[in-house]
């Protein structure tokens, strides 16, 4: 009786126990699933560890961002026991990796301590479910999924999921089991399990709840901006009504609140209909068109009561399978942008025609620069060639390097006469510029006119200069003036000779009237006809020799005269021609008294000696000119003296004696060999004397001497 009554006391006493386990092991379980936070679980799991009656356990975490396994929870553990279990994720030969890598629990010997155990169960990230990310994309990388699938090796490197972006956690739980049954094991491996369930749980909870914070933060962020924007800014569903706007948006979307319905008017709410209106249709007709993201729209200003432009750029927005949810609209007001843009095309449009005209004015002067026919220069406000044309680059060789030595030359002469005129005061001058022509191969005197062109501010910004070339005209008037010398030395030679022809007719003339005059009482009655003829035509014959005499006898008042005044005056007129001949004059005019003589006629002396001293000198020379008083001239009274001498080819000793003489010249077939002799006819008329000396090679000097005090006849 003893064995059953031994038998009942054991089956109570093992149902007493069982049913004492079942309770431990649900209020274990009401702990962990009571707790909110996952840094709460590995505490009360070490709790309940302890309270299973095990002597001491501690858990060990992974840090994925330095590799470390240090300890981060323990009970009844001494703090030199769990340095011995820090190691790393890297240490493979280390038991603990070992099992941490495997995801499976193992039991260990306690270093340190012989005939003691360690039981190591790993508590992972895992799930036999997908993420909910990863069930909605149809999507097989879920990281707890995974890591509860016992098909490979734990990679830690890899803790990171796809689909929901949540980083795992890994960690063993390390309980010294103190030689315990495997029915202790069995339950503290339960154990771990369930807070390792609940505490993926709560990983996925916090980490839900954090995006769920950064996506309230991120949209905080978003409106505010979207509401400081001054573009109004509309969100619209697939039916293109409004879901969300900013307050610029609702100046022309929406009515104001009730309280200040108060100050609607009529025309506000049409306003904001029509508005509604217009933004609808655009986007119904960007929908059905589907490449044009960009719309101008025309709006009402509900506050100012005027049109506003504006560019409407749509965007659409899209779930995660692709479906259209809605559309951003993001208005720009062009209003004055469009406003300027009108009046920059209007002036671009006037000034593309001032171009025209510009560009016209400048062909239809290039044209005129180029058929002038006279080199133009165009120099800047610093004496620098900006502009040259055609004919001008001949003479100073245009923009690229000159190397000939006469454009050089002719460069250094212009840079003189520019840079002079550049800074002077004149706003126009005329000069002379003796130049190399490469195309005459010889040298050419240009007559240089300058004028200044001036900028807004009144500063000098160009300068143009024209070069004449005035040698064919100064030719032709060379020619002329020779002309003219030469009629009027023919002439003057013609009427001296009539009148020396007349007085020579005139003594016999006189002879034979006298004789007419005798014979008047001795002419027969029948012969006084004829006496009558003879006398009438010899009266005409006196007449006519008379008015030759009156033809030639020159008629000009004689009146005192400056000789060194007729002399200068002669010199000026005669300048420019003995310039260009290279002739030098050397003019010592001393202070002379006044002659009587007649100015026109003195002046036609001097022209006529000067101008053969030029043309002595064909290759240029010197002129000396000097007047002094004489008291003891050659004609026996106070005088003048003037003496031109050159240092030209000079006169044969052959033609000195007949120099004076008519038809006498050195010029050959140019000069007409009268000018010395009416020289010496005006000089003699005058009273005065002339003479000449002259060595070949050397030069001419001619001397002259007037009297101060005129004879009397």
């Amino acid at each position: 009786m003893a064995t059953p009554h031994l038998v009942k006391i054991g089956s109570k006493a093992s149902s007493e126990s069982s049913r004492n386990d079942r309770a431990r092991r649900a209020s274990a379980t009401l702990r962990l699933l009571d707790s909110e936070r996952s840094e709460e679980i590995f505490p009360i799991l070490l709790e309940e560890v302890i309270a299973l009656g095990f002597p001491r356990a501690f858990v060990l975490a992974v840090d994925y961002e330095s590799g470390e396994i240090s300890p981060v929870a323990s009970l009844r553990c001494s703090q030199a026991l769990l340095e011995k279990f820090r190691t790393s994720l890297y240490a493979t030969e280390d038991p603990i990796v070992q099992s941490l890598l495997r995801r499976e629990g193992a039991l260990l010997d306690l270093p340190h301590s012989p005939g003691k155990k360690l039981y190591c169960q790993p508590a992972i990230f895992r799930s036999r479910n997908f993420c909910w990310e990863a069930e909605r994309d149809h999507r097989g990388d879920c990281l707890a999924f995974a890591n509860n699938s016992g098909s490979r090796n734990l990679r830690l490197e890899e803790q990171v999921c796809s689909a929901c972006r949540m980083r795992g956690y890994a960690a063993i739980v390390c309980v010294d089991v103190a030689n315990r049954s495997a029915s202790d094991l069995g339950r503290l491996r339960e154990l771990v399990e369930t807070s390792n369930r609940h505490m993926t749980r709560l990983f996925k909870v916090e980490h839900y709840y954090n995006r769920m914070t950064d996506m309230d933060l991120t949209i905080s962020q978003m409106e505010t901006m979207m509401q400081s924007m001054t573009d109004p800014v509309i969100l619209t569903d697939t039916h293109y009504r409004v879901v969300l706007q900013n307050k610029a948006a609702e100046r022309y979307f929406k009515l104001p609140d009730d309280r200040d319905l108060g100050d609607v008017t009529l025309g506000l709410q049409r306003a904001i209909e029509l508005n509604n209106l217009l933004f609808t249709a655009a986007l119904s007709s960007m929908a059905v068109s589907g490449t044009n993201a960009h719309r101008d729209l025309t709006l009402v200003d509900v506050g100012e009561g005027e049109e506003r432009l504006f560019e409407a750029v749509c965007t659409p927005t899209y779930a995660r399978d692709g479906m259209p949810i809605g559309i951003v609209t993001v208005m720009r007001d062009v209003t004055d942008l469009r406003r300027a843009d009108q009046e920059l095309r209007h002036n671009y449009d006037l000034l593309r025609q001032a171009e025209d005209l510009v560009r016209q004015d400048r062909d239809r002067l290039n044209v005129i620069v180029e058929n002038v026919g006279d080199p133009i220069i165009v120099c800047d406000s610093n004496a620098k060639i900006v502009l040259l044309d055609p004919l001008a680059e001949q003479l100073f060789g245009g923009s690229e390097d000159i190397r000939d030595a006469a454009l050089v030359k002719n460069q250094a002469q212009l840079d003189a006469y520019i840079y002079s005129f550049t800074y002077s005061f004149a706003d126009k001058e005329t000069g002379y510029l003796r130049l190399y022509s490469p195309s005459g191969k010889s040298e050419i005197e240009y007559d240089a006119r300058s004028g200044k062109i001036y900028d807004d501010r009144g500063q000098v910004a160009y300068t143009v200069t024209v070069l004449r070339d005035f040698t064919a005209l100064r030719k032709v008037e060379q020619l002329k003036l020779d002309r003219r010398m030469l009629e009027i030395e023919k002439f003057a030679a013609a009427g001296r000779l009539a009148a020396t022809i007349a007085h020579e007719v005139n003594n016999p003339m006189e002879a034979i009237k006298n004789a007419i005059w005798l014979l008047q009482d001795a002419v027969k009655p029948d012969a006084q006809n004829v006496y009558e003829i003879l006398k009438s035509e010899t009266e005409r014959v006196a007449r006519i020799v008379r008015q030759m005499l009156g033809l030639y006898r020159n008629n000009e008042q004689v009146k005192p005269v400056n000789i060194n005044t007729i002399l200068e005056d002669t010199l000026m007129l005669l300048n420019r021609q003995l310039q260009r001949a290279n002739v030098i004059v050397d003019a010592d005019l001393g202070a002379v008294p006044e002659a009587i003589v007649a100015a026109d006629q003195l002046r036609q002396v001097l022209s006529n000696l000067v101008i053969n001293a030029k043309d002595a000198m064909p290759n240029g020379g010197h002129l000396r000119l000097r007047t002094r008083p004489v008291r003891n001239s050659s004609f026996g009274r106070e005088g003048v003296r003037i003496l031109i001498a050159d240092t030209g080819t000079g006169i044969s000793r052959d033609m000195l004696h007949t120099i004076f003489e008519p038809f006498v010249t050195t010029k050959g077939e140019k000069g007409t060999g009268l000018g010395l002799w009416i020289v010496r006819g005006i000089i003699n008329n005058h009273g005065g004397k002339i003479s000449v000396k002259s060595s070949q090679g050397v030069g001419t000097v001619f001397k002259i001497e007037l009297p101060v005090v005129p004879i009397v006849a």
